[in-house]
């Protein structure tokens, strides 16, 4: 343990980005994911061979065109000192994309664009009193007028962990104060929750559909690193990490390894009088391979379930050739064709199978219908398009855990606070390098022994 930690210790100025921004190893290695070694290598140079150069290239494509390109291509759209991301489909303003479209900004460092964005799910969508209170309207005109009240809770999901993110990448705590409200928000104590209170699962709705969920609202990662970073409910989001992996392995089809838009807490799927498809595969359903994939690289907590699901999903894929998109759970009545989406969150679950001889080819296969995706025009370009960035961003091992700091992130990385190795001592100290006379009431981020912590 002594040697682990030391080797740790040592290479963990190489875990630093220009912002002093910090990913690397936080605490011993218990399973081998991202969390734990610092490892976003991406699968496109193990697998396919293409360079760092090639990679970035990638990444530079997908940023210059859905975010400053024509027209016709971007869905990111600055009104000066806000933005938003436009449903191109329906020409309005939804919670998923504005998020989507922060967690983008965050993992490619594009401050400006984020804090656009956020000010614009701030301004327009975020509730801030009365029973939606933490809460973002799901829908809202280009001019920034709430159309409904109610909310997407997978949108909740993505503006909490990209807020948490660039609070910890680029030293603005204002964005962790936000995400601290959101986060202590979910838990009402009974009705009106973001995550059922009794079964710990996140809700379809937290008023009116709470009764059931949409499995792919499920991100595991994203839970667990609640459960390690929310100032409040910490018991409560452990047992949503669990219960959060348990749902989406039960959600999974024994043999297809399908998912429903909609499902049981259970893991059945889900009927309704007013989506008549929410029992089948469609267009909600496609982003959980995504992200039981990014569960299995970022934390390999629950691999073993994961290669289960991963097999079943590229086995039934690959029977189909990759031909159809939409399915019963079962994978019968098969309809429309292979998406963008798809080929990018099933690349992703390919993660789970890098290791596994037997699917050498099909990770392969799946590897290069992602690599080979021509960003998408027209207006149909929103929901699959950014689904397909999402995962590129995985694939591209452009998504990372920005943390706080860890018992590795000592004064000799780099820094953008006023704090100095003169200060490494037992006091407490600000990021600007302010004492502090005792330990502080407040909490936040401060420096300890030479060390990033948080006071709660």
């Amino acid at each position: 343990m002594i040697l682990a930690l030391a080797t740790i210790a040592a290479s963990a100025k190489d875990f630093y980005d220009e912002n002093g921004g910090y990913y690397g190893p936080e605490e011993f290695q218990d399973f081998g994911g991202a969390y734990y070694t610092g490892d976003y290598t991406s699968p496109f140079k193990t697998c396919l061979g293409k360079t760092d150069e090639e990679i970035q290239a990638k990444l530079d494509q997908l940023w210059d065109h859905y975010f400053k390109g024509a027209s016709n291509a971007k869905v990111y759209f600055d009104r000066g000192y806000e933005a938003y991301i436009l449903d191109t489909g329906n020409n309005d303003v939804r919670s998923e994309g504005m998020s989507y479209g922060m967690m983008i900004a965050v993992q490619t460092n594009h401050k400006t664009e984020f804090d656009k964005l956020w000010a614009f799910a701030k301004n327009h969508m975020w509730h801030k009193s009365g029973q939606w209170d933490g809460y973002f309207a799901w829908l809202c005109g280009t001019d920034g007028y709430m159309r409904d009240q109610n909310c997407a809770p997978d949108a909740e999901m993505y503006f909490m962990m990209s807020l948490l993110f660039a609070a910890n990448r680029w030293h603005d705590y204002r964005y962790m104060d936000d995400a601290q409200y959101i986060l202590e928000k979910c838990w009402k104590n009974g009705n009106g929750s973001l995550f059922s209170e009794s079964h710990k699962i996140i809700c379809f709705q937290p008023y009116n559909c709470s009764d059931f969920t949409d499995p792919s609202y499920d991100l595991p990662a994203f839970v667990d690193l609640f459960s390690r970073w929310s100032y409040t409910n910490q018991d409560k989001w452990m047992m949503a990490t669990y219960a959060t992996r348990n749902h989406l392995y039960k959600s999974s089809h024994s043999r297809t390894g399908l998912f429903a838009d909609y499902s049981e807490f259970n893991g059945q799927p889900k009927s309704t009088s007013y989506n008549t498809n929410s029992h089948k595969y469609m267009y909600d359903a496609m982003r959980c391979a995504m992200n039981f994939g990014m569960d299995y690289y970022l934390f390999g907590a629950d691999a073993e379930r994961q290669e289960v699901m991963a097999k079943r999903l590229i086995d039934f894929f690959e029977e189909d050739d990759y031909k159809h998109a939409r399915f019963n759970w079962d994978g019968s009545s098969p309809s429309e064709s292979y998406t963008v989406g798809e080929t990018g969150a099933n690349a992703v679950a390919c993660y789970c199978l890098l290791n596994n001889p037997d699917y050498k080819d099909a990770v392969k296969r799946n590897l290069e219908m992602a690599w080979n995706v021509k960003p998408l025009t027209g207006q149909y370009r929103y929901y699959d398009g950014l689904v397909h960035y999402l995962s590129m961003l995985h694939l591209c091992g452009a998504f990372k855990i920005w943390k706080s700091g860890s018992m590795t992130d000592s004064l000799t990385g780099p820094t953008t606070t006023g704090v100095t190795d003169k200060n490494v001592d037992n006091g407490w100290y600000a990021l600007d390098g302010m004492k502090q006379n005792c330990k502080p009431s407040k909490k936040g981020i401060y420096v300890k022994n030479g060390k990033k912590v948080i006071a709660q």
